[in-house]
């Protein structure tokens, strides 16, 4: 994988530069949370790429909570709009999302006939210029299933924090493409520096162990997921759960939608709408049926699709470790603890056992 080195004074022109091509959307910081923003002369300069991930996903930039899809009467659906744009600093836990997101809705993994065009226009068109985690939040667990606190792969630039500035690693075409629209900026990197990055991979990684050492189990989290159902743990758990739907709404994988159709200046038009399978109405049938009609039912089925159901059809885990679920919910439920618990009730060695 190519690499090369963006220093400092260089990066900020780069952005700069990139802004007035394309919208750039990164990282700002307002309060305890980065969120993205669309960057502009006014918060340039306030750009937070080299900590943390954002506390909304990446998911909101190719599934918008809410989309017009189509009108009635119309001899066609609703027409797709979607102009270039960079989004910088997305994290790895989102990159990971997006390989959950690709298999549905670009029809990688489930069936290719239902492709969706507003998604994977949004995806080819938009440069996603990632960056590696250097100070993880208390409920990131990352490593715990399995993966990094820094891209390997996803995206299309990459930046990795160090003295000298960024070493930035070319991910795909897109990304060379926009190297040689600026390769002005960018200069060859040796040894020493590419170590430097090495050591601070691995600080973080250890950072993000450490942070979830009590939490660690011998037994994956699909293991422990499997055949779990009926487990006390769900319903343990879930009597903090005030039913809000958070936890699924700002997950990057959770990927589950509804249509709804609305009355606009006299015409009828087709909406997309996120839902959330922790809500009551979720799986509710004609006639009022309902096969988790229980709050500890759908608190379990949210943990069984994502280390259950995906892993089963996709070999993919529908969870990144990002732990916005866990920063999100008003109830401060944990689903570490919860799946803890699990391996306590299993007799699996959890914590330092392991």
């Amino acid at each position: 994988m190519k690499e090369l080195l963006l220093s400092r004074d260089n990066y900020l022109e780069f952005i700069q530069s990139l802004s007035t091509r394309f919208p750039v959307y990164a990282p700002v910081q307002k309060g305890d949370f980065l969120f993205f923003e669309k960057v502009n002369r006014e918060n340039v300069n306030r750009i937070v790429v080299d900590t943390r991930r954002t506390i909304h996903p990446l998911k909101s930039f190719f599934l918008p909570p809410e989309r017009k899809v189509s009108e009635y009467f119309t001899p066609s659906p609703q027409s797709i709009e979607q102009g270039e744009r960079v989004i910088l600093g997305a994290k790895n836990c989102d990159l990971n999302a997006l390989k959950v997101l690709d298999s549905v809705y670009s029809g990688e993994r489930f069936g290719k006939e239902y492709k969706d065009p507003f998604y994977i226009q949004a995806r080819e068109k938009t440069i996603i210029i990632s960056s590696d985690c250097t100070s993880p939040d208390e409920v990131c667990f990352c490593t715990l299933i399995g993966s990094k606190p820094f891209p390997e792969e996803g995206f299309d630039l990459n930046l990795s924090p160090v003295k000298e500035g960024f070493i930035v690693q070319v991910g795909s075409e897109k990304g060379e493409k926009v190297i040689k629209d600026y390769e002005n900026l960018f200069s060859s990197v040796n040894q020493d520096i590419i170590k430097k990055r090495e050591k601070n991979r691995k600080k973080t990684f250890n950072l993000v162990e450490r942070i979830n050492k009590e939490f660690k189990t011998a037994a994956s989290y699909r293991e422990l997921v499997k055949d779990s159902y009926e487990s006390s743990v769900w319903e343990r758990h879930s009597e903090k759960c005030v039913d809000c739907g958070g936890c699924n709404y700002i997950c990057p994988t959770c990927r589950c939608f509804l249509l709804s159709d609305k009355k606009v200046e006299g015409k009828y038009q087709r909406f997309y709408l996120w839902d959330a399978c922790l809500l009551t109405g979720f799986a509710r049938v004609a006639g009022g049926a309902n096969p988790r009609s229980q709050l500890y039912q759908r608190f379990a089925n949210r943990l069984f699709c994502k280390f259950y159901f995906f892993p089963e059809n996709v070999d993919l885990d529908a969870c990144t470790g990002c732990g916005r679920c866990i920063a999100v919910c008003i109830g401060k439920i944990d689903m570490r603890k919860v799946l803890r618990d699990l391996a306590v009730e299993k007799k699996i060695g959890v914590g330092l056992e392991r």
